[in-house]
């Protein structure tokens, strides 16, 4: 392996999280960028919230990817991500023009050598890291496909560390978790890992309920739950600008 990529699989193994989770995702996904000296890296985060089922959701990008990805209808249940999820395996193409993934590629604008490994959290699969493009060469290598497995490995355990020290930092997480029965550090694990939209539906209830015991009203309640979307707005409002810029 050469220093250089030595170095930053070290940087991503080191890395501490710090403001907007989102932000976060974006940082360790410019450093699989460059770890893995590829134009184009996707990582992509099971959303089970959407009301259509378990699917992947793309979570952040180094590189270019078309404004259609970013749609939440855009990750198709045959493709790449889905299967590399399902299978638990990385996914290793030399050239993705020529191989049965072709539509797929097509249908997000890239072509050329590929490669696609599973995000574990906790030890289960939970998301999908894509890599393509790579720099300064035809194909990646057998030890390109060893340096993102690791990658992708290193990435789930600094998620898994960012979503659990959010959770044990926030008190009102905590009272969430004691109100639902489900205070024993098994529980947040599991839950904080696999299944974030359950923990989201905690806290809104804990929510709800804390308002109503202090005393607000029905309506000031849903105009606290309307600040709530309005912030939710004003965030995705900003990640499309900086996206724009970059």
């Amino acid at each position: 392996m050469n220093p250089e990529r030595q170095g930053k699989l070290l940087e991503l193994a080191g890395f501490e999280p710090t403001g907007r989770f989102e932000d976060n995702l974006y940082r360790i996904t410019c450093i699989a960028g460059d770890v893995m000296a590829a134009r184009r890296v996707s990582l992509m985060l099971l959303d089970t919230g959407s009301g259509k089922g378990v699917r992947l959701k793309l979570a952040a990008v180094y590189g270019e990817l078309p404004e259609v990805a970013w749609r939440d209808d855009a990750a198709s249940e045959e493709g790449i991500a889905q299967h590399v999820l399902g299978l638990g395996q990385c996914l290793h193409i030399k050239d993705i023009g020529h191989s049965r993934w072709r539509a797929q590629a097509r249908r997000l604008g890239g072509t050329g050598s590929f490669i696609s490994c599973p995000i574990l959290l906790a030890g289960k699969p939970a998301g999908v890291l894509n890599i393509s493009e790579p720099i300064e060469r035809v194909h990646f290598t057998a030890s390109d496909l060893d340096a993102a497995e690791l990658a992708a490995r290193l990435i789930g355990r600094s998620i898994h560390a960012a979503r659990l020290d959010r959770v044990l930092d926030s008190r009102f997480a905590q009272m969430a978790f004691t109100l639902e029965g489900r205070a024993d550090s098994c529980s947040v694990v599991s839950l904080s890992s696999h299944e974030p939209d359950k923990v989201a539906r905690m806290l809104a209830k804990a929510f709800f309920k804390e308002m109503r015991h202090c005393g607000f009203t029905p309506n000031q309640i849903i105009r606290a739950a309307g600040e709530i979307i309005s912030e939710l707005t004003g965030s995705l409002n900003r990640h499309k600008h900086r996206l724009d810029r970059e």
